[in-house]
């Protein structure tokens, strides 16, 4: 099953549109998991585990976990491989922002796509268009371009003007996405910018938008879902995985993605 059909099966099945997370920050993970030369995944595992029956997706961070080389890498193999097995229908987006020239845009693809087998991928395309095919040959797979990002200093270089459109940068981002098939390219937008997606959803209503920004940073789930309409994954990482810094951490997860999708489905609920 491709990314999107994935997608809206979990969506229609969950009346939600919650996407978890996975930044296993090693310096914020449980003491009890000292010591042990696995921990990235083995609390990576844990709220899976408990998080399973609430997310629309999964979208573990690739950099948490190359921050310990090899060793972090092996972790995060092994963690979309447990998801795969254990959850095959919930899509995973591996947080890479990658983006490079078509030969090594091949390999990064060939990597996430073929080697691990994610279903979809976070881009930078400031290279240009060419830059993102290489990652959409097999028709399965979904990737999200970065748009409009929910960091403070997003806007020095988005929300600049381009004098032959007169479209800001992320504008012309989400225009170039038009060339793809909505299936296959979506779109990173911040729901620190409830404004701007609303506008942006307005004049891409078939786009997929991955929404980072809720939660820790400080956006609120009421203004985002006013905006984002229901083609959009809203994450939440820190909030969900470091609810308890204890050996709980797995129970207060679950906890915590249950009151995010169960507050999420009452105010879809209220928007129908």
């Amino acid at each position: 099953m491709d990314f999107y059909s994935k997608f809206v099966r979990r969506r229609e099945n969950l009346d939600s549109l919650l996407c978890v997370g996975i930044d296993p920050d090693a310096s914020k993970l449980p003491s009890s998991l000292d010591g042990n030369q696995d921990k990235l995944f083995l609390f990576s595992r844990e709220i899976v585990d408990a998080t399973a029956d609430y997310a629309v997706a999964y979208k573990p961070n690739v950099a948490f976990f190359e921050a310990f080389g090899s060793q972090g890498i092996s972790q995060f193999e092994k963690l979309i491989r447990h998801i795969k097995i254990h959850y095959p229908g919930i899509p995973i987006v591996a947080d890479a922002k990658r983006g490079d020239l078509d030969n090594t845009a091949r390999q990064y693809a060939a990597f996430f796509f073929k080697d691990l087998g994610v279903d979809s991928l976070t881009l930078s395309p400031y290279m240009g268009a060419d830059t993102v095919r290489p990652f959409i040959e097999d028709a399965s797979k979904m990737v999200f371009l970065l748009c409009l990002t929910s960091n403070p200093d997003s806007a020095q270089f988005q929300k600049k003007t381009f004098s032959e459109t007169g479209r800001r940068l992320y504008e012309e981002v989400a225009v170039v996405s038009e060339s793809f098939s909505p299936r296959n390219v979506g779109l990173v937008v911040g729901a620190t910018h409830p404004g701007e997606m609303g506008e942006l959803r307005k004049s891409h209503r078939d786009r997929v938008f991955l929404i980072p920004g809720y939660g820790a940073q400080g956006a609120s789930l009421k203004d985002v879902l006013a905006v984002c309409g229901e083609n959009s994954l809203v994450n939440s990482s820190r909030s969900i995985i470091f609810s308890s810094p204890g050996p709980d951490f797995a129970e207060a997860a679950g906890k915590a993605a249950k009151k995010i999708s169960e507050e999420m489905r009452i105010l879809l609920k209220d928007k129908k």
